[in-house]
């Protein structure tokens, strides 16, 4: 009996991450995406962009949070402050009734909005990141037309 020959771990998986990119594309079309996607090396490069786009979105490593400057001007802030402009003593009482009455209150509402916005928070993320990896792919061919423009 002959023993069957060894298979990639690697050749599989490839094999599969291709099948999942097709089912991906072909669904993508059937809901109306870009005619573009049609052609299957256009959605692979596409496809290869955009997963490097979200394993570059960490804050630290896009341009366009510096280019925003201060984070206090463009970053929502999701924690809640007290404060007043009222006297000492009003303000003293109108402390206490925020923090014991209005904010168990509205609680949900604030855990509901936070969690929110830290979606929202990678999803901006991650769009920084493909706006740059755009940039760059732009910039890259920029370069490729004025060099083969001055020969």
């Amino acid at each position: 009996m002959s023993t069957p020959a060894p298979v990639s771990v690697d050749a599989v998986t490839a094999d599969i991450q291709a099948r999942v990119r097709e089912r991906v594309r072909q669904e993508l079309l059937r809901h109306g995406a870009s005619d573009a996607l049609s052609d299957a090396a256009i959605f692979a490069d596409l496809d290869a962009l955009l997963r490097n786009a979200v394993r570059r979105s960490q804050p630290r490593s896009l341009l366009m949070p510096e280019m925003l400057g201060d984070p206090s001007n463009w970053r929502l802030e999701t924690s809640v402050r007290f404060d007043s402009h009222r006297g000492p003593a009003a303000a003293g009482v109108i402390m206490f009734l925020k923090r014991r009455l209005l904010m168990p209150l509205l609680r949900w509402l604030f855990e509901y909005s936070r969690d929110n916005f830290a979606r929202q928070r990678r999803v901006n993320e991650v769009f920084f990141a493909c706006v740059q990896e755009l940039a760059i792919e732009n910039a890259r061919l920029r370069q490729e037309l004025e060099r083969l423009s001055r020969q």
